[in-house]
């Protein structure tokens, strides 16, 4: 029986919010163990408190633990540990030194393997005895960001009974955004002919296209792009839907049970769906010979010659599929 479980997650939050899939069945494997889950300070916030963990270790190689000797301290002080299990959702190189009993590793896709990353840390787990029939994930949130949420919405007249819906405008990556005008649109819709305000849990880009978007949004949409990840937990929890591109808020939405929507052109809906709404994906339009820009070649659109702020791919998606698809899935009447 492993006393002590060791997780090795990734580096950015996407990525870390489906890693967490594998917490509730090993949790159930092994109700005694502790459960201690390695990820980056970015990360972090969206592990800890997370139902089923035990504590959530910090590595930074890139910031404060760059450099060989930071390395060697941290993985002398994981060997002291005594860990039973290494579950390795990741490559990294520590386990090799821990002399861990037991290590878990998930099989590495091939680059035209479209598999979601969670059907693949699900089928290392039953090959190791854990039994994982389906996913499932523990999110919570704790009071003082539940009580930052209310506050923010009484402040912009929104009612506990009131609907509103989460967006996040701009990616971080600009070919994967959708044009502020059509969330204009969207917006001005949802308020007038529906009383559903969109609130803005994403954080504007801090250069010349960032200000620029941010200038450009309509006042009907709540602002809320200075909060943690914590605090957008606590909005999203409130929302009765979200929509955005391919981004990190979008999967943990999904994650967290909300209902959907994913504007995707840039980058491939058939591998970075979010999980449990690949029903709710709206494809780009057109067809073009550099799509998906990731993975594969970039964007041909955007160039110096011509530079855009958006992709071609993300701009042939209206408004209107947005509203089509609300309506579909009854959010609208």
């Amino acid at each position: 029986m492993s006393k002590k479980i060791l997780i090795f997650g990734h580096s950015n939050i996407g990525d870390a919010i489906y890693d967490l899939v594998v917490i509730n069945p090993l949790r159930e494997k092994f109700p005694d163990a502790e459960i201690v889950f390695v990820t980056t300070s970015r990360c972090r916030s969206v592990v800890d408190g997370y139902k089923g963990l035990n504590r959530v270790l910090v590595f930074d190689k890139e910031g404060k633990d760059r450099g060989w000797l930071s390395k060697w301290r941290f993985t002398s002080y994981l060997r002291k540990e005594k860990f039973d299990l290494v579950v390795l959702l990741k490559n990294s190189m520590h386990y090799l030194f821990l002399g861990v009993p037991h290590v878990w590793r998930v099989k590495r896709p091939s680059p035209s393997e479209n598999r979601h990353s969670v059907d693949r840390f699900i089928e290392m787990l039953n090959s190791n005895g854990v039994n994982a029939e389906s996913a499932s994930f523990s999110f919570s949130v704790n009071e003082s960001d539940a009580a930052f949420c209310d506050e923010l919405l009484q402040k912009n007249h929104v009612g506990p009974r009131d609907s509103i819906g989460g967006i996040l405008p701009l990616a971080a990556w600009s070919m994967k955004s959708w044009p502020i005008e059509k969330w204009n649109l969207l917006a001005e819709i949802l308020k007038i002919q529906h009383g559903i305000r969109l609130v803005n849990l994403g954080k504007f880009p801090d250069n010349a296209f960032g200000k620029n978007a941010a200038e450009k949004m309509s006042d009907l949409i709540i602002a809320a792009d200075d909060t943690t990840l914590a605090q957008a937990k606590a909005l999203l929890q409130r929302c009765s839907f979200f929509i955005g591109p391919d981004s990190s808020l979008l999967h943990l939405a999904s994650c967290m049970g909300i209902e959907t929507i994913g504007l995707f052109g840039a980058t491939s809906c058939d591998r970075f769906y979010p999980y449990f709404h690949q029903h709710n994906v709206i494809r780009t339009k057109i067809k073009m010979n550099c799509m998906p820009c990731y993975p594969g070649p970039g964007p041909s659109c955007s160039n110096d010659l011509n530079p855009r702020d958006f992709g071609l791919c993300m701009e042939t998606i209206e408004t209107g599929d947005v509203l089509e698809l609300l309506k579909k899935r009854l959010i609208l009447k």
